[in-house]
C-alpha cells in the first residue's frame, strides 16, 4: 500500500564548552524529515453491478501537488512556545527543537464538506525529543473523506432524460454539504467527495406522460448509513421500462419505478417507488389490469385539497389557500417534496426531504411539519400557504409555473406522487 510518510530524525545535542555545561541552556535536538507518496485508494462499497475492490482517485487529482500543499504543524504538548506550521513544499529540511513531547500533524488545506475532485488526507502522531538520543518517528497520513460515484443504467437514461441526483451530507451546513448530479455530471462520470458522515440521496426524475400530457415526476430517497473515511460509495440507479412489468410480479401494476442500490458493507438497500400509471398491464385473461390488490394492505396514500379538489393550476395570490390533508393509513415512511421553481430552487434546492434531511429541517422546519410530526402518522395537515406566496416577492416572471411534487410512501411501500402547479399572474 502506498502511503504518506513523514520521517522524523531527531538528534538531541547538549550544549557544552571547556569541560563545563551551561545549565541555563535548554537541551535541543535536530529534526529532519521527508514526506513521500500517498495512499490514493478508496474502499469500494458496492457489489453486483460493478465488480471491483478498490478504485484510484480521479484524473483531476495530482498526487504531487496534494503532497506539496499539505499543512504540517508541530506543537509542544506542554504548551511551550507557539505551534510552528508550514506548507510542506516550503518547510525547511532541518529544524531545531527543544527537549520535550511534541505532536506533528499533516492535513490537506482544502477540506470542504462536499466538493468535486477533492480527496482529503490527514494524520497526526506524538513524538519525543530526548537529549543524547536519536528518535525516528513515522507518520502515516490516510484518506479522511468519502468518495461518491453515480452509475445510471442505460434503461434509466432512456426512461428519464431530465433528472437530478442530490447527495447531501449529515454534516452539511447552510453553505456547504451537498452536490447535485445532472445528465452532464453523470455523462462525465464526475465523482463527489464528502466528509466522513452519513449521506442522504434523492433522485428527482421527469418523464413525458401521454396520459397527463406533461413531464410527470418520479422520486426516490435513500439514507446511506455507516459511512466511514476511505469509503467509495457507488450508487447504482436503475428504472424499469414503462409497461414492462408482467402480471404476477411484485410491481405488476406496470408503473415505472426507480431503484437505488448502494450495496454498502454487503447490505443491499433498494428503493422502489411507483411512477406513472399510464400503461395498464394485461392480466392472464387478456383483460386490462394486473393482479388484484392485496387485501391485507392498508389503503394507499391519498391527498385532499378542499380549496382546489381537482388539483388544477392555481394562480399565486396573497392569502391563497394551500392547506392539504395527507392520508396514509399504512403510516408515513417517507415524505419528500420536489421543487421546480426558478426562484425557490436556489433557496430550498430541488428536493425537500421533510423527515430525514436534518440540515433542511433546521433551516426551514418552521414552514412545514417535519420529522416526528410526519413519521408514522396516518393523517397530517400539510400547508404550503406560507411558502408559495413568497414566489411573488422573489421576482418570479409573470406567467411562470412553479411546481411542487408531494412524494409520500407508507410502511408497506405504497406511494403517492402528486404535482401541484402554481402560476404567477400575467402583467
Amino acid at each position: 500500500m502506498k502511503k504518506i510518510f513523514i520521517m522524523l530524525l531527531a538528534v538531541a545535542a547538549v550544549a557544552a564548552g571547556c569541560q563545563k555545561t551551561r545549565t541555563n541552556d535548554a537541551a535541543t535536538g535536530t529534526l529532519s524529515f521527508t514526506m513521500s507518496s500517498a495512499d490514493d485508494e478508496y474502499n469500494d462499497r458496492e457489489e453486483g453491478m460493478l465488480d471491483s475492490k478498490s478504485s484510484p482517485l480521479t484524473k483531476a487529482y495530482d498526487k504531487e501537488d496534494a503532497l506539496n500543499s499539505m499543512l504540517v504543524t508541530i506543537s509542544n504538548n506542554s504548551g511551550v512556545g507557539e505551534p510552528r506550521q508550514w506548507v510542506y513544499s516550503e518547510m525547511p529540511s532541518v529544524l531545531e527543537l527543544t527537549e520535550g513531547q511534541y505532536t506533528i500533524t499533516a492535513v490537506s488545506p482544502d477540506s470542504r464538506i462536499a466538493a468535486w475532485d477533492q480527496p482529503v488526507f490527514g494524520g497526526s502522531k506524538e513524538f519525543t525529543i530526548m537529549a543524547g538520543r536519536t528518535s525516528t518517528v513515522e507518520l502515516v497520513c490516510g484518506i479522511t473523506n468519502v468518495k461518491v460515484s453515480i452509475r445510471c443504467t442505460e434503461q434509466f437514461l432512456k426512461e428519464f432524460t431530465d433528472f437530478s441526483i442530490t447527495v447531501r451530507s449529515d454534516a452539511a451546513t447552510s453553505d456547504d454539504g451537498f452536490l447535485i448530479w445532472g445528465p452532464s455530471e453523470v455523462s462525465e462520470s464526475k465523482e463527489g467527495y464528502f466528509a466522513a458522515a452519513d449521506l442522504n440521496v434523492t433522485v428527482q426524475a421527469y418523464r413525458w406522460s401521454d396520459a397527463t400530457h406533461q413531464q410527470d415526476p418520479v422520486q426516490a430517497s435513500l439514507p446511506v448509513t455507516g459511512v466511514q473515511a476511505k469509503d467509495h460509495i457507488i450508487l447504482n440507479i436503475d428504472a424499469k421500462a414503462t409497461g414492462a412489468a408482467q402480471a404476477g410480479e411484485p410491481d405488476g401494476s406496470g408503473s415505472s419505478f426507480i431503484t437505488i442500490d448502494d450495496s454498502t458493507n454487503d447490505k443491499n438497500e433498494n428503493i422502489f417507488i411507483d411512477g406513472l400509471e399510464e400503461i395498464p398491464v394485461p392480466g392472464e385473461d387478456g383483460n386490462q389490469g394486473g393482479e388484484e390488490p392485496d387485501p391485507d394492505l392498508p389503503a394507499a396514500p391519498s391527498l385532499e385539497w378542499t380549496a382546489n379538489p381537482d388539483f388544477g393550476p392555481m394562480e399565486i395570490t396573497e392569502g391563497m389557500d394551500v392547506n392539504l390533508v395527507v392520508n396514509v393509513p399504512g403510516k408515513i415512511a417517507t415524505f419528500v417534496v420536489g421543487v421546480q421553481s426558478s426562484v425557490l430552487e436556489p433557496i430550498v434546492g430541488t428536493s425537500m426531504d421533510l423527515i430525514y434531511d436534518k440540515t433542511f429541517i433546521e433551516s426551514f422546519g418552521s414552514l412545514f411539519p417535519t420529522g416526528d410530526a410526519l413519521l408514522g402518522h396516518t393523517s397530517v395537515n400539510f400547508s404550503l400557504s406560507a411558502l408559495v406566496p413568497m414566489i411573488a416577492g422573489l421576482g418570479a416572471t409573470p406567467g411562470s409555473e412553479h411546481i411542487f411534487t408531494l412524494n409520500v410512501s407508507d410502511e408497506s411501500g405504497q406511494s403517492l406522487s402528486r404535482a401541484l402547479t402554481f402560476v404567477m399572474p400575467a402583467e
